[in-house]
């Protein structure tokens, strides 16, 4: 069995788990920032389901005093659209301040997210930091990072998807300019690196610490400051 299908195997297992005890308890502590990590973006008309479970659940963590800054993180990897851009205009339009959404736009892979966006929290001097995705990917992310020894300071708050659903699903009616993150001259991670190389990125062992952190802001977006 190759590893890839084994990993999916474990993802599965791990969501029908999930899945089935969704219950919301109090969030207690308090986080100086959180991570989203990217998902490939595709103009439909509508909103893709897996943001609405990552970006609401991020909304609600804001809204109720949980934290105070949200970094999203992703380049454009499969489509010509920078992920974390999208994230960032989707997070304006549900009325979070642009100067509390921080943007990362090169992570390739879901651990590189959380690499990248760590750097940027401890340049910001960020203390209580927690990645915010769905149950899935949020397990898969720890599976990765523990079967390749990386460590992650950070906590782990994934989507309560079921609250979600019932308190914010169809509350919003979202409609952002996705032009913003357009990303022109762009190629997708299939074409310029082989199956090999896009595996052993997603190990994260090819990750390096940057010389310079870099990071931009949502209100860059809404004064197109790019």
């Amino acid at each position: 069995m190759k590893k890839s299908l084994f990993l999916c195997i474990i993802v599965l297992i791990s969501s029908l788990k999930v899945l089935a005890s969704d219950g919301l308890k109090k969030i207690d502590e308090s986080y100086d920032a959180i991570i989203v990590p990217g998902y490939p973006f595709s103009p439909s008309g509508k909103m893709n389901a897996m943001y609405k479970i990552r970006l609401y659940w991020a909304y609600h963590l804001y809204k109720n005093g949980k934290v105070k800054n949200i970094i999203v993180s992703g380049s454009a990897v499969h489509t010509p659209y920078v992920e974390s851009k999208v994230y960032a205009l989707y997070l304006i339009e549900l009325g979070i301040d642009p100067d509390h959404i921080i943007v990362e736009d090169r992570a390739e892979h879901s651990l590189e997210n959380v690499f990248y966006s760590m750097e940027i929290a401890k340049a910001h001097g960020f203390e209580r930091v927690a990645v915010v995705s769905d149950k899935a990917h949020s397990f898969m992310i720890k599976y990765l990072a523990n079967k390749f020894e990386h460590e992650i300071e950070a906590d782990f708050l994934p989507a309560r998807w079921r609250y979600v659903i019932r308190k914010y699903w169809n509350k919003f009616d979202l409609n952002i300019d996705y032009s913003k993150a357009y990303q022109p001259g762009f190629v997708p991670m299939a074409v310029k690196k082989t199956e090999t190389q896009r595996k052993v990125g997603t190990s994260g062992i090819l990750w390096t610490p940057s010389e310079k952190v870099s990071w931009s802001y949502g209100s860059d977006l809404v004064y197109n400051e790019e």
